[in-house]
């Protein structure tokens, strides 16, 4: 998922390809995770990556799944605490998996908090989760545009079954950092810049944009508060 665009790209099949040119599929799965059930093995990739703030864990914490015969030929890229097995005057012999990955002392706390956050998520269901945020899509998508016409653009598909939950957002005319200033004055919160994407920016033709993103939390009332805060953007630029 495009945490630009919101597009749901075909891991799948992209994976099939890439495997068939011999290549290794490593997914950024950050923005996927937190959205959609997720069976890493239907996707058909060799690792997948997804952090823990982005689902409602803390900050500081990953996960890093990959295929197995991989991760027993890489070697350890940190050294210490229990990634080792054996030491001797010649060399070491690290752990077993994962803890062959593991150096150091683990981020205990950050750990139960990720914990808490799966199981939050398990007891809400990932069905349940896509369901909201597809409906809720939906309706920024059509009251954004009845509200602000061809003033505003938002990237990406306009079927909101095929993107998740992020709006990035052009008000003609208007800067994205001019523009999250004037919504933060009104108590909305949007994400200004290029998100770690600037080739994308590119295709976009774009320097850069303004991004709301809806998650388990949000309801219409905030979508509404978006669209008024945007009205009044537009009416202090003066359109």
């Amino acid at each position: 998922m495009s945490n630009v665009t919101g597009t749901l790209t075909p891991v799948r099949e992209l994976a099939d390809r890439a495997h068939a040119a011999g290549a290794v599929v490593c997914l950024d799965a950050c923005q996927y995770v937190p959205h959609l059930a997720t069976n890493v093995v239907d996707l058909g990739v060799d690792f997948a990556a997804f952090s823990g703030h982005k689902m409602l864990g803390p900050t500081g914490i990953g996960v890093l799944w990959g295929r197995e015969e991989l991760l027993e030929a890489m070697p350890p890229f940190l050294g210490g605490g229990g990634m080792i097995l054996n030491v001797t005057l010649d060399g070491f012999v690290p752990a077993d998996l994962p803890a062959k990955f593991e150096a150091g002392t683990p981020p205990i706390a950050e750990i139960v908090g990720l914990h808490a956050a799966v199981d939050y998520l398990d007891r809400l269901g990932m069905e349940a989760v896509r369901e909201h945020e597809v409906s809720l899509t939906a309706y920024a998508l059509r009251t954004l545009h009845d509200r602000l016409g061809e003033q505003l653009t938002i990237h990406g598909p306009s079927e909101p079954a095929e993107r998740g939950g992020v709006l990035s957002m052009a008000l003609d005319g208007v800067h994205p950092h001019d523009l999250s200033q004037v919504l933060d004055q009104h108590a909305v919160c949007v994400r200004p810049g290029h998100h770690c994407a600037k080739p994308l920016m590119k295709v976009l033709g774009v320097g850069a944009t303004a991004r709301a993103s809806f998650y388990v939390y949000n309801d219409t009332a905030d979508v509404d508060a978006l669209a008024d805060a945007l009205d009044e953007a537009a009416s202090f630029f003066s359109f």
